[in-house]
This record gives C-alpha cells, sequence and structure tokens, in this order.
C-alpha cells in the first residue's frame, strides 16, 4: 500500500494569498483613514458650533461666548447668566462641547478675534447683545498620522457661516460678504 502525501496545490495557495493580500488591504486602509476622517468631523463639528454661536449672538438677550478648557481639551458654546448675583458662564445645553481626539492638543488651535490672538481658555470669544460680532479665525492643525492638516474656519461679523478654508474640500471661491449702508450709497430705492 502506496502512503499518498497530501499538500496544498499551487491553486490553493495562490486563492489564499490573494484572499489575505485582500483583507490586508482592506484594514489597513480603514485603519489608516480613521484619523483622517475623524479630523474631519472635527472640522465639521467646529463650524457648527460656530454657526451657532453666531446665531445666538445675533438674536440672544445675554453675552455668549466659546470656550476651550485646556484641562479636558473640550471646546463648548457658552452663555452669561447672573449666579448669586455674580456673573457666571454656563455651558450652552442646546450644543454638546466638542471633545478634541488625543492626538489634537489645545495648543495646535490658534484663535484670533479681528485679527488678534486669543485664548478662550482664559476668558471665552464673546459677542454681547447689541453690539458687532467680532471677525473670529480659529486655525485647526494636526498630523492625521498620514500627512500634517490644516484647516482655517474664519466667521465674519456680519455672517451667520463660517467659511472653511480646508484644501480638502472641493470648494468654489467664496468671497466674504461686507455690510453696505443703502442709505449712505443712495442705492436706497433701487429695485432688488
Amino acid at each position: 500500500m502506496s502512503q499518498a502525501r497530501r499538500a496544498f496545490t499551487l491553486i490553493e495557495v495562490l486563492v489564499v494569498t490573494v484572499m489575505a493580500a485582500a483583507i490586508m488591504t482592506v484594514l489597513v486602509v480603514s485603519i489608516g483613514g480613521t484619523r483622517d476622517r475623524t479630523f474631519n468631523l472635527v472640522r465639521d463639528q467646529v463650524a457648527d458650533l460656530l454657526l451657532t454661536y453666531a446665531l445666538r449672538a445675533e438674536f440672544a438677550d445675554v453675552p455668549v461666548g466659546i470656550q476651550l478648557d485646556h484641562d479636558t481639551a473640550q471646546l463648548r458654546l457658552v452663555h452669561r447668566v447672573e449666579l448669586n448675583e455674580r456673573p457666571t458662564w454656563v455651558r450652552d445645553p442646546s450644543l454638546q462641547p466638542i471633545r478634541l481626539p488625543d492626538w489634537i492638543q489645545t495648543r495646535d488651535l490658534d484663535f484670533f478675534a479681528d485679527g488678534e490672538r486669543v485664548d478662550p481658555g482664559f476668558q471665552p470669544l464673546t459677542a454681547l447683545p447689541g453690539r458687532t460680532r467680532p471677525r473670529i479665525e480659529l486655525i485647526i492643525r494636526a498630523n492625521t498620522g498620514k500627512r500634517d492638516r490644516e484647516v482655517t474656519l474664519v466667521l465674519p461679523p456680519q455672517a451667520i457661516r463660517p467659511l472653511v478654508l480646508d484644501p480638502d474640500l472641493r470648494q468654489t471661491a467664496i468671497f466674504e460678504r461686507e455690510a453696505i449702508d443703502l442709505d449712505a450709497t443712495g442705492h436706497w430705492q433701487e429695485d432688488w
């Protein structure tokens, strides 16, 4: 009786190798793109926070602000209330705080109000009722593992929606709107 030796054929080895390579490719792509997707999510959440800030500043009867908590790495919308006859900043309940991922540090965020660098961790970036809101620029920088990313969000004083300047977004040129006094320019009688 001859003993037959059982071994894998070349076709079976190739099929298993191709399947393993396909699975590894899917895993590497999904794991590698996680930081990019998280960065995009943070960008969109900050844009929503700026939009809500602009709406609150326009229609609220109390001061509103943007606050950065360096200890918990959270960015939040706040408003000022009187507690025990002392003005206090409290979190706006309509918007959850934005928790920054561990790989985005609070020092990776640069805030500017009317062109001047500010730290909303020290004092909230404030808009007062009945006053012109400052022009806000927020720059977010991070290394997503594959590359360095930088995005700038700009909220002009007259705008409700922030401009998102991100090289990864395909967007048409967006220009800031300027307030025009129709009475002073003589255009108040023209048809729209």
